[in-house]
């Protein structure tokens, strides 16, 4: 039993997080189907949901089958009237999505940028154009191609210099109002790529390597990014030369696309994959690029095996929808914070 008024703050905020957390996995479901997925007592469901129901957040809606004696009602989650809105931040256009608490898309639309318009520009545009179409828009996710260092400043994104050194998500979170919230785009296409559809973490440890249009990597252990202190760790491009190898002033990128076949190719990215491995060791490497083919993973196991044990090399696969994973990994974190809001304001201690 509780203490004190604070746990049983801790107590309710949890047991309403694996309540809601429940209703949004199944969609809809009776309050005993609730009890059973979240294995707390029908009492304490009883009331949650009732907490839900009153402040708007669940409605009752069909009648179950029965079992015997009163039909049970099934409640779903009444999430239309709290929306995020996620930005993936692209070198000619901002494509983005706005979702509904549970991850049901509402709008999917690409903002062009315009010749002679800076991303800034376009993004405040974009923001003000969406916030003012919808008032439901709680929270803002954008992903983009390039460091954000821990005090939200971004670094190093040579593809669109105009932001280097700006603080992007603060600048625009004062301007509209609403929390904004900025992320590294591999960052977030490795968490996307351990979480199902449904929003369920389906791997705990993982690396995603992009070589193609730009370099670099996220790297998620035990369900969470990996930064780093100065939130550099993925940077893969910054890496030295691979084995063997003495282009000076050549990116790994373009040593890779003058290679003449698929086993050159699987040598000079070797390199990395075992430097990867030896200081992660990783399960899984995620491989998502212009040059990614299963033939291109075989080869480079074999490149990986001449210098390693192969007790130590991860399973290889091939990310066959980046853009996919990179949606589930910036509506991962904008669910996070919506129903951290719900939770805050349902969950208080009773007297």
């Amino acid at each position: 039993m509780p203490n004190n008024k604070n746990d049983a703050n801790s107590l309710k905020v949890h047991n309403t997080s694996m309540v809601l957390g429940a209703l949004m996995t199944m969609k809809t479901a009776t309050r005993r189907q609730l009890a059973q997925r979240t294995g707390l007592s029908q009492p304490t469901v009883n009331s949650i949901v009732q907490e839900l129901e009153n402040k708007g957040y669940a409605c009752p809606g069909t009648f179950a089958v029965s079992a015997g004696g009163r039909r049970p009602i099934c409640y779903t989650l009444q999430t239309d009237h709290m929306r995020a809105a996620t930005i993936r931040v692209l070198m000619h256009s901002l494509e983005y999505v706005v979702v509904t608490v549970d991850g049901t898309v509402v709008l999917r639309y690409s903002w062009p940028i315009a010749n002679g318009d800076t991303h800034f520009t376009a993004l405040h545009s974009l923001l003000r154009t969406l916030l003012k179409q919808d008032r439901n828009i709680r929270v803002v996710s954008i992903g983009v191609p390039g460091v954000v260092n821990p005090r939200g400043v971004l670094c190093a994104i040579p593809q669109i210099p105009e932001l280097e050194g700006v603080a992007l998500a603060r600048e625009l979170s004062e301007q509209f109002g609403i929390p904004i919230y900025m992320e590294n785009d591999m960052n977030l296409v490795a968490l996307g790529s351990v979480i199902d559809e449904s929003g369920q973490t389906t791997l705990s440890d993982m690396v995603f390597v992009h070589l193609g249009e730009g370099v670099g990597a996220g790297i998620v252990m035990s369900g969470r990014i990996i930064r780093g202190f100065s939130s550099f760790a993925g940077e893969i491009a910054y890496m030295v030369k691979p084995f063997g190898e003495s282009n000076d002033g050549e990116s790994l990128e373009s040593l890779v696309a003058q290679a003449e076949s698929i086993p050159q190719q699987a040598r000079l990215i070797a390199g990395m994959i075992v430097s990867i491995i030896c200081l992660l060791n990783p399960p899984v490497i995620s491989f998502g690029s212009t040059f990614a083919s299963e033939e291109m993973l075989w080869h480079l196991r074999h490149e990986c095996e001449k210098h390693l044990p192969l007790w130590t090399i991860p399973s290889f696969k091939l990310m066959l929808n980046e853009a996919a994973a990179y949606d589930r990994g910036l509506m991962a974190q904008v669910g996070e914070v919506l129903t951290n809001r719900i939770i805050n304001e349902l969950a208080i201690a009773q007297p």
